[in-house]
Order: C-alpha cells, then sequence, then structure tokens
C-alpha cells in the first residue's frame, strides 16, 4: 500500500513515463494500437468508460502506470465517453485496433459476446487466485452458460433505504425495516399521507412510474423467477410468479408519488416526500454527503426479499478482446487491476465498493450504516436476464408497468403484451 499512497503525481509527468494516454487525441491516432516505440518495449492497451476526472481515473491511472513498470511493458490507456462506446468499440473491432482489455458495462455483455469481441477466460479462471475471494454472484454476472467472458471489479447496487423519523411518527420501529413482502405493504400503508382528496401528498414506499423495470428485476427475483429463459433465451413474461409480481407491484403503486427512476434527482427518498424504497446506492450515498444533517434519519438493508433475497447491481466488468496480442499479458493485467492492493487504494482515495470480499472490510468500515448494506446487496446481487435482447427487454418491462400503473391494463394483460412484443422482434 505504501507507493499507493505516493500518488500525486501529473498527467503530464505520468505521459512522459510508462502509460501513453489516449484520451485527447484524433480519430486516428485513438485507433492506432502499435504507436512509435523505439525502446522496443511490448505494448498493450487498455480502454475504461468515463473520463479523466471521474473519482476511480486516478487509482486506474496509477495501477496501470505500476504495471508497465512492473512487467517492463508500455502500457496505453484512453477513456472513452459512456455514450460513444458502443460506437467506438465497434469501429475498432471493423478495423482490428481494438484494445488488448476493455472495461464495459453489464448491459453490453451478451451483445460483445454475440459479436465475438471478447473471449472466454476460463482456462484463466481456474487456477486464479481471485476466484475464490470474489462474491459468487459477481463472478456469475461475468458468466454466460458454462464460460466466464468478465470480471467484475465494481459494483453500482440499488439498496432499499428508509426514513427511522418516519417510521417513528407511524408507530414503527425505526431500527428495522420490513422484513418481507407482506410487512412492507403493511409498513407502506402506515406511512403514506394523503390530502382531501385522497391524493398520496407523501409517498410511503417510492414506487416509479417510470423506469420501474429496475423495481421489477429485483422483486421477480426475489419471487423466485425470472422473465426470461436464459439458457433458450426466450421470454418468460406470463408465468405465476410473473402476474404475482406485477400484481404486487401495483399494490406498493397506490402508495406512492409520481417519479422517474432516471432522473435520480427527483427520488422521493432525498425530496422529503417518500418513507421508503429502492434507490442507487451512489445517488443515496451523495446525498448523505451533501446533508450531513439528515444522515442519522435513514436506515438500510440491501433489500426485502419475498421467497428469496435479491438485489438490482449494476456491475463494471474488464474483459479481454479477442484482438489481444498477447492473451496472457491481457489477463496479467485484469488480475493486476482486480487485486487487493488495487482496488483497497480504490476504496481508500475514491471510496467505491468492489466486488471481492477482502476489499469489502474497508469498504464498509469508511461508512458501516450504509456500506453494510451496499455490500449485502452485491452478494445477492442480479441484473437483466443475460439474453440477446437486453434493450428491448428493458423496453417492454417499462412500458408493461406503466401501463399497468395507469390502469390501462391488469398485470396479466401487460404481460401478455410484452410476451408477445418481443417473440415477435426475436423470433
Amino acid at each position: 500500500m505504501n507507493k499507493r499512497k505516493l500518488f500525486a503525481f501529473s498527467t503530464a509527468a505520468l505521459m512522459a513515463l510508462t502509460i501513453t494516454s489516449c484520451g485527447s487525441s484524433s480519430d486516428d491516432e485513438l485507433n492506432s494500437k502499435v504507436s512509435d516505440n523505439s525502446g522496443g518495449s511490448k505494448i498493450i492497451e487498455m480502454w475504461s468508460r468515463g473520463n479523466e476526472t471521474d473519482t476511480h481515473a486516478p487509482s486506474l491511472i496509477q495501477a496501470l502506470k505500476d504495471f508497465g513498470e512492473e512487467k517492463g511493458v508500455e502500457v496505453k490507456y484512453q477513456f472513452i465517453p459512456h455514450d460513444d462506446a458502443p460506437t467506438k468499440w465497434n469501429a475498432a473491432f471493423a478495423s482490428s485496433t481494438a484494445p488488448d482489455v476493455m472495461d464495459i458495462g453489464i448491459s453490453h455483455m451478451i451483445e460483445r459476446i454475440n459479436l465475438k469481441h471478447i473471449v472466454p477466460l476460463n482456462e484463466y479462471v481456474e487456477t486464479w487466485e481471485g476466484k475464490d475471494d470474489i462474491y459468487p454472484a459477481m463472478l456469475d454476472l461475468g458468466s454466460y452458460k458454462d464460460d466466464v467472458y468478465a470480471i467484475a471489479h465494481f459494483p453500482d447496487p440499488q439498496i432499499f433505504a428508509y426514513r427511522k423519523d418516519k417510521f417513528e411518527e407511524a408507530g414503527l420501529d425505526p431500527e428495522s425495516p420490513p422484513e418481507n413482502w407482506e410487512q412492507m405493504l403493511e409498513y407502506a400503508e402506515k406511512l403514506t399521507e394523503r390530502d382531501d382528496s385522497g391524493k398520496v401528498t407523501f409517498a410511503g414506499y417510492a414506487m416509479p412510474t417510470q423506469g420501474a423495470r429496475f423495481v421489477a428485476n429485483i422483486m421477480i427475483r426475489q419471487n423466485g423467477s425470472l422473465f426470461a429463459d436464459e439458457e433458450n433465451n426466450q421470454p418468460t413474461m406470463v408465468t405465476p410468479e410473473a402476474t404475482e409480481t406485477f400484481e404486487y407491484m401495483n399494490e406498493l403503486y397506490q402508495y406512492t408519488t409520481v417519479f422517474d427512476n432516471g432522473k435520480t434527482d427527483t427520488h422521493p427518498l432525498i425530496n422529503n416526500s417518500g418513507a421508503m424504497g429502492y434507490i442507487p446506492n451512489g445517488v443515496l450515498s451523495n446525498y448523505l454527503k451533501n446533508n450531513p444533517d439528515m444522515a442519522d434519519k435513514f436506515g438500510f438493508a440491501s433489500n426485502v426479499p419475498g421467497k428469496e433475497s435479491a438485489a438490482w447491481c449494476g456491475v463494471w466488468f474488464y474483459t479481454m478482446t479477442s484482438q489481444a496480442d498477447d492473451p496472457d499479458l491481457a489477463w496479467d493485467l485484469i488480475v493486476h487491476l482486480t487485486s487487493t492492493e488495487v482496488l483497497e487504494t480504490r476504496v481508500e482515495e475514491a471510496g467505491l465498493p468492489a466486488t471481492f470480499e477482502s476489499v469489502s472490510k474497508d469498504f464498509i468500515e469508511k461508512d458501516p450504516a450504509i456500506n453494510t448494506a451496499i455490500m449485502d446487496a452485491v452478494s445477492v446481487g442480479a441484473g437483466n436476464p443475460k439474453v440477446s435482447w437486453s434493450n428491448l427487454y428493458e423496453q417492454e418491462l417499462d412500458a408493461a408497468l406503466e401501463s399497468l400503473f395507469y390502469g390501462e391494463k391488469t398485470a396479466e394483460e401487460a404481460l401478455t403484451e410484452a410476451q408477445n412484443n418481443l417473440l415477435k422482434e426475436i423470433d
């Protein structure tokens, strides 16, 4: 850890050393994998989404520099804005100028597998020491069928949060979140406030009107099922478990105010207009950081289980591309970037969680109340079903929930329409 703490360096000085940043180059330069290398050392290239001002960027750049020095290689890196990443990737693979290692999100994985842009890592994972340290749920998220394609390094779960002060006002135990679905519905009713016309003015449960797929993905797993058959790549929207999940969500919806889950600044939990619900951990953590007087008023849990425990968890992965010049070196870089030392530095400097148990203790110690819930959510975290039509799935799931919440369709009708629409597009 000592050399990590000697962190002060300028980007200009760094670029003069082992790492070469391509972040501000022209497109031709960005797509040039091998540049002038008069020193004759081997080159390895890594692309990450985001930019150099992101909180995780300084520790990543330092880790890349350290790897280059340790291996005696030149490490080139590039940060790509999230919205531009798929286009950049496609252009690079088409022109055979893709990097050796790249960071992708959970929503990208199946498409990159189908395009053969990333390769299985099984032969490396079998002897990888980190295999016993990474949370099993996170290793599973990077797997498809019988192959491991991606190593999760940064989880971004939604956690269950509630207002302790509002619990106390409603006669509920402020130290005890609901233990199951039935209790959560009971609490939601007690916590809801309405005006004389019956309109909800304070949400007992924050159920998004738009973007509710995140809650649905959590709750269908908590109900012991999925909206898709991953093995056969087919939708399974019309099942008793799916109908039961939709009907339960619709019951909770009567205790909410209107908000869009995609617009996090409108979330009732951070607008003093809601008592409990799921919220991205980063959104809530930043809110509490900026509003320290509210910290004691919140309680946290990883999730409120139904038949099972489950939490929504977005994930960032490191992957090896099919155009890696030296697969062994590319794997060594992934191992380095997910090492305890590198991730502990990221926890220390950026306060971000990791997907490895050895690092979770340091993260939890930073803020035990909320970070314990975050890591518990990581341990049971899951995402969208692993299907090739993931984007279409999200659209249909959101549309089905909106038609349910607005009373246009019953749960069964909304799910049937979604099932039929998906089948038309993917058959």
